[in-house]
């Protein structure tokens, strides 16, 4: 152990926003989202070595083809495997319900929101269904309100992490505030006290954070492309760059989330493999004096 933190409990990886398309094609004719998720998942193998969960939160397709959820599956699943980890899936604006379940071997009534639960040990992930058929804004019903405070009960020592496409958040985005949850004070009724660490959102296409109902909320980048805020209003800008991941990493008294650059690119070694392994096999007094200690 290097620092005065043990190695978390549960680790996360948190991606969004892919908005794969079937046959090869481009989002808008410009966006290789197909390219971009294989090149994430190459990515994956090596950040995300240790994790426990893939959590994908939303817009898996842009159009909602059986064939395009066909080929989040193809592309993620060796890599859950691997790491042996479960995805756990869900809804987006961009998602549609019948195709979704039936293409990710979801259980349930075709036309059911894709409400689920995955118990990782420790901690439980709830996957709140937050689209609503026809529109893009989002929000959910009292039943589904009643099926989240069961969800929500008798948690695991860690509590829960709550994963939904829509963050309950004000959005920077004027334009995107149109569709933004719509159901806030349900949701903060539901969740406050019932030991919600986080919440995992994407929707908005660009790294955030924030709080609702004092609890963190924490948005992953998308995959496919980044929104640019610091484009001339009143347009929006959408860029092929920036694409991101997370990684959420869950301790007994804290959480921690790091954004992680979703797609290779030029780098160098700003401390040497050789470093390291030196650094690794040092006690940990000796470790602090070469690694920390100023030298004039």
């Amino acid at each position: 152990m290097n620092g005065q933190h043990p190695a978390p409990e549960v680790v996360i990886a948190h991606l969004s926003d892919t908005h794969l398309l079937a046959g090869g094609a481009l989002l808008g004719g410009l966006v290789d989202t197909e390219a971009h998720l294989r090149e994430t998942a190459e990515r994956l193998r090596v950040a995300a070595h240790d994790a426990d969960a893939i959590v994908v939160s939303g817009d898996v397709t842009d159009l909602g083809e059986p064939e395009a959820y066909a080929l989040a599956r193809e592309i993620l699943d060796p890599v859950a495997a691997e790491l042996g980890a479960p995805i756990v899936w869900t809804a987006g604006n961009h998602d549609e319900r019948p195709a979704m379940r039936a293409a990710l071997g979801l259980r349930g009534d075709p036309l059911a929101p894709l409400d689920h639960v995955v118990d990782l040990g420790r901690l439980r992930v709830v996957a709140l269904d937050s689209s609503l058929p026809g529109w893009h804004h989002g929000g959910f019903d009292e039943g589904q309100a009643a099926w989240l405070e069961a969800a929500l009960a008798d948690a695991p020592e860690l509590g829960t992490v709550l994963v939904m496409h829509h963050p309950p958040l004000p959005y920077r985005s004027s334009l995107m505030r149109l569709l933004e949850f719509r159901d806030e004070a349900r949701l903060a009724a539901v969740v406050e006290g019932a030991g919600v660490r986080a919440i995992l959102s994407g929707h908005l296409h660009v790294g955030g954070s924030g709080t609702f109902a004092g609890i963190p909320v924490v948005l992953a980048g998308a995959t496919s492309y980044a929104d640019d805020l610091g484009g001339p209003p009143p347009a929006m800008h959408g860029i092929d760059a920036a694409q991101s991941f997370n990684l959420v990493e869950v301790y007994a008294d804290a959480i921690a989330h790091t954004a992680v650059p979703a797609l290779p690119h030029p780098s160098r070694e700003s401390i040497p493999a050789h470093l390291a392994e030196e650094l690794a096999a040092m006690e940990p007094e000796v470790r602090a004096e070469r690694f920390s200690r100023k030298r004039p």
